[in-house]
């Protein structure tokens, strides 16, 4: 009896090592395609018989391993603008209706920030660290300080007693929380304010 648990057990971890592998490797697939869909259909124009020419640069495209979502940046030049995608998306498993179900289900959510937002991210981030250096938590207790970039997007930290300044931070686009590094979101910015 205790082998078959410990079998079901192995067999179950195994399907759920395979399906997140299945996900990461479809997943990178389908953000490229999806972000290219946003600019071609969003921010690009076409009008019969014209041209239309836009520049795309992929900036970053990474799951986080601390809460399985995943972003992507792209950066864009279109009729004389500069702007940057942020593309997040969570996968998750639907409810399981038989034992052999296992839907992946995914919500995308598309941001636009212009050069003078992503330039208040890089202004205002070091005044951001310095807060949260300063905060001292009880114990049991956690700080957030944000950021607000636009009504789609607000920037975390958040620290607990004993802990220093966080290396991750949160963003926060359109109600959903998104983990990556501090230095991911820095250079990645700085990249975009260079392109």
């Amino acid at each position: 009896m205790k082998n078959s648990t410990k079998n079901t057990g192995m067999k179950q971890l195994i399907f759920t090592l395979m399906l997140f592998g299945i996900i990461l490797a479809n997943g990178c697939k389908t953000v490229r395609y999806d972000t290219e869909r946003y600019i071609k259909n969003t921010i690009e124009t076409h009008k019969s018989g014209e041209f239309s020419n836009v520049k795309i640069l992929s900036l970053y495209n990474q799951t986080s391993m601390k809460d399985g979502t995943h972003l992507k940046m792209t950066a864009y030049k279109y009729d004389n603008q500069k702007g940057l995608i942020i593309a997040a998306f969570q996968y998750y498993l639907d409810r399981k209706k038989t034992k052999d179900d296992g839907n992946v289900n995914t919500n995308t959510a598309f941001i636009r920030l212009d050069t003078m937002q992503c330039r208040a991210i890089l202004n205002n981030y070091s005044k951001l660290e310095t807060r949260i250096k300063k905060d001292v938590p009880q114990l049991e207790e956690e700080i957030h300080e944000d950021f607000t970039v636009s009504d789609e997007l607000f920037i975390s930290f958040a620290k607990s007693k004993h802990g220093d300044v966080p290396n991750y931070l949160a963003l926060w686009i359109k109600g959903e929380k998104y983990t990556l590094s501090t230095d991911a979101l820095l250079n990645n910015l700085e990249d975009f304010m260079k392109y």
